[in-house]
């Protein structure tokens, strides 16, 4: 079964794209079901806070993703907050394919560490 959201990091920010699957807060690392596949891994990531911009259509193209990250670092710091890190994750939320592309919501997020610049 698929879980949503589903977040990768664009290969723009990492070495290569990672996809990673959100699993609900009804599970541990114990009791979460495990991979068929032997080479997907599961992991604890530990809390973090991000900024992320949501818009709908279909998923976006590494130029919007650019677009809508640039807006973001510019955000924070006109508001005083530092970006953690270089990644820029993108989050998708396996609409039903029937959704209209209007109606799809997708994000693009950067971690930020809490601290004033």
């Amino acid at each position: 079964q698929m879980t949503a959201p589903v977040r990768s990091v664009a290969a723009t920010t990492a070495k290569k794209t990672k996809i990673s699957f959100v699993i609900g807060s009804k599970y541990n690392l114990k009791t979460v079901p495990k991979p068929k596949d032997k080479s997907v891994k599961i992991v604890k990531v530990d809390e973090h806070t991000m900024a992320a911009v949501t818009f709908a259509g279909p998923p976006p193209s590494d130029d919007r993703i650019t677009k809508e990250r640039d807006l973001i670092l510019q955000t924070l710091e006109k508001e005083g907050i530092r970006a953690k890190g270089k990644e820029t994750m993108v989050y998708g939320y396996h609409d039903p394919v029937i959704t209209p592309n209007f109606l799809r919501r997708n994000e693009v997020a950067v971690m930020v560490d809490g601290k004033v610049v």
